[in-house]
């Protein structure tokens, strides 16, 4: 029989699973060749010689490798990877579609947990959602959710709200500094904001969670979304391998 599961195989570094958003050493990101772009009485940021891929939501995406080999850079985010689970509501961990994994329309979102706060409305991400089943194995194995705690919900709507990225000057192509609460040197632009989104070269998808609602027992929310995977395959379970 087929297997219908939409939970993929979880890759694996030293026992422990390596999320599918998570960038590889053979994945180095190049240098970026920007141009100014001239089109329509606007001139914008753009890539040389950019292809439909490295320009969406009407901006331009970094350029980076995908082909997760070498050794995973915990911390370090494909951009690419990242867009795409962002976009198509894939989980980050198995990189598998979330939507339809549930009997209801409810997506699950996980995240570490520093300072004690849950998950809010209105608040906004740069994660892209789990599975139930993967978010159990993420907060079992992985270093940053056992030691820093985690904490969960279930989200009934995720608008795309902007991006992340590098901004450059309009006039010289330097990239400009950002917030000083921004470690990762990234500016986050919204859509709204054209002005800065004409100069900035985005790296990952910021959306906003609407309608959430609190999750503590991931282990029942694992169990209930494997039952309506298998009731859906007529059988077939789901299984994450190494």
């Amino acid at each position: 029989m087929t297997d219908t599961s939409p939970i993929r195989p979880v890759r694996y570094w030293d026992g422990v699973p390596v999320p599918f958003i998570t960038a590889w050493s053979k994945e180095e990101i190049p240098t970026q060749e920007l141009v100014k772009v001239h089109r329509s009485s606007a001139t914008f940021l753009g890539l040389q010689d950019e292809t439909d891929v490295e320009r969406q939501f009407g901006v331009s995406w970094m350029r980076m490798p995908a082909t997760r080999g070498g050794r995973p850079q915990p911390g370090l985010v494909h951009a690419l990877r990242q867009r795409q689970a962002m976009n198509r509501m894939l989980c980050q961990l198995c990189g598998g579609p979330t939507v339809g994994s549930r009997k209801d329309e409810w997506t699950l979102f996980l995240a570490a947990d520093a300072d004690g706060h849950p998950l809010l409305n209105g608040e906004r991400t740069e994660s892209p959602p789990v599975h139930a089943v993967c978010a159990r194995l993420a907060v079992e194995h992985c270093p940053p959710l056992r030691h820093r705690g985690w904490t969960a919900a279930l989200v009934r709507h995720t608008p795309i709200w902007g991006v992340a990225g590098h901004l450059y000057d309009p006039l010289t192509l330097d990239r400009l500094p950002s917030a000083p609460q921004h470690r990762d040197g990234m500016h986050r632009v919204p859509f709204a904001d054209t002005p800065r989104l004409r100069w900035t070269l985005a790296a990952r998808l910021i959306i906003t969670l609407e309608g959430v609602i609190p999750v503590t027992d991931l282990d029942a929310l694992a169990d209930e979304e494997t039952e309506a995977i298998r009731a859906r395959s007529e059988g077939g379970g789901c299984s994450l391998l190494r």
